[in-house]
């Protein structure tokens, strides 16, 4: 490095970053190192004694029947997600974007206002409004129906409360990307047709495509990381029939404490995360070109 690059370099923009960066350190890189770590050990519930048992935790996977249940479950529950929340996103936006619904400021009012509700507050409105005796649900209905203490519906029942709770996150972010197209494409497109619904397939879908790309990703990290919903109306009940890997690893790390085999099952579940992350950011540069 020349003298002129050194009389230049300075250290004080570092130091506007320093109390970021170590507070990422503090918070986010060193939790993640030590629970690689613990996932090598067998420790009690505070960790203050440890014995080395290498891949033992890992290999409790292969023979834990909780556990690949729970994994089919978590798949079920967050790509069920992903795909409704998506395709009511896309739905909801399109009509609040058209002339179709007179009081337009009130639809996207109504239908964002489940995204800032407490978690624990929609969580305790659904469990009256699933209330077997009770409940507007069942009073719709020719029958009871157990929601929430039935191995058949318990895991349907959060997924429907989850897409209801985050649909609209979506829906604020796809309208945002439907009005940010420019009134001179769907001007040109009109040219070539009058049918609305090819217009927006042939228009507006791939020109979405950007948007859609960021929205799923966070919608698939968010929605395989969910456990408050389970833990506040479930508990992954009954039995593990609506459990998810996020709170199985809470209840086998944290109230069982097998904290080493916990952080195994975390250190695995990372790894899928950032596998997925990397192969859909990777297919995701092969975004729609538009003709300038």
């Amino acid at each position: 490095m020349s003298r002129g690059s050194l009389a230049k370099w300075s250290v004080k923009p570092y130091l506007y970053i320093l109390p970021m960066v170590v507070i990422f350190g503090v918070f986010s890189v060193y939790p993640m190192l030590r629970t690689v770590f613990l996932s090598f050990m067998e420790t009690n519930a505070i960790a203050t004694q440890m014995q080395f048992v290498g891949l033992g935790n890992y290999s409790d996977m292969t023979s834990d029947r909780h556990f690949w249940s729970v994994v089919g479950n978590t798949a079920i529950y967050g790509f069920s997600q992903v795909i409704l929340t998506l395709g009511l996103g896309l739905l909801f936006a399109a009509v609040a974007n058209s002339n179709m619904v007179k009081f337009r400021t009130l639809f996207r009012l109504s239908a964002f206002y489940p995204y800032v509700l407490p978690i624990a507050v929609a969580a305790m409105v659904w469990i009256y409004l699933y209330n077997p005796s009770r409940g507007a649900i069942n009073l719709l209905l020719d029958h009871r129906i157990q929601w929430l203490n039935s191995y058949d519906y318990a895991l349907l029942a959060l997924i429907i409360v989850s897409v209801w709770k985050s649909l609209g996150f979506s829906f604020l972010l796809i309208l945002a990307g439907m009005q940010n197209i420019s009134k001179e494409y769907y001007e040109a497109a009109a040219l070539e047709t009058n049918n609305h619904v090819k217009r927006y397939f042939m228009l507006t879908l791939p020109m979405l495509m950007p948007t859609l790309f960021v929205v799923c990703l966070l919608c698939v990290t968010s929605s395989f990381q969910s456990m408050d919903l389970v833990a506040i109306m479930t508990q992954g009940g009954p039995g593990h029939s609506s459990n998810v890997l996020m709170y199985y690893i809470y209840q086998e790390g944290i109230i069982n404490r097998r904290l080493g085999y916990g952080s195994a099952m975390s250190t695995i579940f990372l790894l899928v995360l950032v596998a997925f992350t990397i192969v859909y950011l990777k297919f995701g540069e092969r975004r729609v070109e538009y003709e300038r």
